[in-house]
């Protein structure tokens, strides 16, 4: 049993877009399976995977290969770099819309 896979009936029934009462309803019939922890019921949700929630997570790029060396990556300074030139294209493109605005007057 993973300690992931446990939530409150609250939150199960908020999951799978249910009632309270219909949980409860289901735990009562033996549909759903429960666990008492610390006082409380948890619903055993096999839904969840079961790989830790940080393998889900993306992981950050850091290292890039160039010419078989690997280097740390300046994410700053190549985000400024494609902003500038977003920024030159932007320029040229409201240029090309002024000059056919121009010329069909």
């Amino acid at each position: 049993m993973n300690e992931n896979n446990l939530v409150s009936i609250q939150q199960y029934a908020v999951k799978h877009k249910m009632s309270t009462f219909a949980v409860i309803k289901q735990i009562n019939a033996g549909h759903v399976k429960t666990v008492k922890k610390d006082d409380q019921d948890y619903v055993l949700d096999e839904s969840i995977s079961q790989t830790p929630p940080s393998a889900l997570l993306p992981q950050p790029v850091k290292k890039v290969e160039e010419e078989g060396k690997t280097a740390d990556v300046d994410y700053e300074a190549k985000f400024h770099e494609l902003l500038s030139k977003y920024i030159d294209l932007h320029e040229k493109y409201t240029r090309l819309i002024e000059e056919k605005y121009d010329a069909k007057k």
